[in-house]
């Protein structure tokens, strides 16, 4: 018997899957399901554990064995191996961070747990959020939000943050800011070293999420990227007794976004969200009508910052009950230059520009005050209750005259950009093409929110 236990502790040690089977199966009755996938990432954590990988972001499916395997049993594993290893866990719930650490906790003082590895924890370590090995290790677990103060990972432990920002809070520019700051400002101090490895777990939710702003160089620090798609390129499940390919392909199309950034892990899905790129008619700029009204859009941005949206311009109107595109740009410019450039691409365009309409937030009042005065153009603030509403509902108010064919594009070198932008909304990182096409669609189409 001693001997059988033996091996079953070396396996265990060697091997963090073998671990997770033993200890999933001697604490629930239940046999853990292996996939192929879950191979592959118990072994990209062992060599996080051998201090091979120091940053690593692993991206999957909700539900696919992610917080099992990488936050329970891994912290699990790690202090069978040293029992003074201190991990930090977090997530976008707090009930959710102090789960993770009651459930790890527990098996730890389980009896399998114990027979192989008689692992003490102090007496006063009753805490879900903080508790400690006798030999120094321990968790301190918590909100990916919230204080981090008097505990630091390290001595063969991690950071390890699972889902740190939740699914309804993706489309928040203020909340994915927040967290994506907050790594770099507060969660990423909280090493003992720098070889204290991190660890980031969670299914796409937006272009700019935690891990697209890691993996493009937010921290200045370079990732490990584990991405693992429900569907590979030849329409085969990840995981088949989990979801198989027409399961997949029903929730796909039941909601796009959900799927390619959830399970396909591409938040920006290519074949479009709210607008789809094949709504869109392009046209030779001899195919324009000759009775269009020509309007420029004006969605303004505080700064020339590239790291914030730049100001979307658009010359757009109306023949019949269609809506003609002519151009349709970003530029990163602040007064006085945005002026400058606006005059100069109005007297560029080819055409006559009847108004200029100015969404009055961020830049856009001063930007008015500044046409007035120092040219002749017509320009007006845009006086219209579409402004109040969101930008998702802007677009989805939008979407019938687009999905009906009564948006056309001038066949430029600009289409490209645009449509790239506007069929990967709420998930691209900017949407100033967005806002412009809705103001434009809404005063020339849809009219009933326009205020005379």
């Amino acid at each position: 018997m001693e001997a059988v236990r033996e091996v079953i502790k070396n396996k265990c040690i060697d091997s963090l899957l073998f671990f997770t089977r033993f200890i999933f199966k001697e604490n629930t009755g239940n046999k853990f399901e292996v996939a192929p996938f879950h191979i592959e990432m118990a072994q990209t954590l062992e060599k996080v554990s051998k201090g091979e990988i120091k940053r690593l972001i692993i991206n999957i499916p909700p539900r696919y064995g992610k917080t099992e395997i990488a936050v329970k049993m891994f912290i699990a594993w790690s202090l069978a191996k040293n029992p003074a290893a201190k991990f930090i866990h977090l997530s976008y719930s707090d009930a959710l961070a102090l789960d993770n650490s009651s459930q790890t906790r527990e098996y730890i003082t389980g009896d399998a747990y114990q027979s192989l590895w008689p692992l003490q924890l102090k007496k006063d370590s009753q805490s879900q959020k903080k508790w400690y090995t006798t030999a120094g290790g321990g968790v301190y677990a918590t909100a990916s939000g919230g204080a981090i103060t008097g505990f630091g990972a390290g001595t063969g432990g991690a950071i390890i943050i699972d889902d740190p920002l939740k699914p309804d809070d993706a489309v928040s520019d203020v909340r994915r800011s927040f967290i994506n700051n907050r790594y770099n400002t507060t969660i990423r101090s909280r090493v003992n070293s720098r070889d204290v490895p991190i660890i980031v777990i969670m299914q796409r939710l937006h272009e700019d999420d935690l891990s697209g702003y890691l993996l493009d160089g937010g921290s200045g620090e370079d990732w490990h990227h584990l991405k693992l798609a429900a569907i590979d390129e030849n329409n085969n499940a990840l995981w088949p007794s989990k979801h198989s390919f027409a399961e997949l392909e029903a929730i796909r199309q039941a909601d796009r976004y959900t799927f390619s950034g959830q399970y396909m892990q591409e938040p920006a899905p290519q074949e479009g969200g709210e607008w789809r790129k094949d709504w869109f008619n392009i046209i030779n700029k001899a195919e324009i009508p000759e009775d269009v009204n020509w309007e420029m859009f004006i969605d303004g941005a505080y700064t020339k910052d590239t790291k914030n949206d730049p100001t979307g311009i658009q010359i757009s109107g109306k023949s019949g009950d269609n809506l003609y595109i002519l151009k349709s740009i970003d530029k990163y410019l602040e007064m006085p230059e945005l002026k400058t450039f606006i005059e100069s691409f109005v007297k560029g365009c080819g055409v006559k520009v009847q108004q200029i309409l100015v969404e009055p937030k961020a830049s856009g009042k001063s930007l008015v005050q500044l046409l007035r005065r120092e040219t002749n153009f017509n320009v007006s603030e845009l006086k219209t209750d579409f402004v109040k509403f969101s930008k998702i509902e802007r677009a989805r108010a939008s979407s019938p005259f687009l999905e009906g064919g009564r948006v056309y594009l001038v066949k430029d070198n600009w289409n490209d950009a645009y449509l790239q932008q506007v069929s990967t909304f709420p998930n691209a990182k900017h949407d100033e093409h967005i806002d412009v096409t809705s103001y434009a669609i809404e005063r020339n189409l849809l009219k009933r929110f326009f205020v005379v």
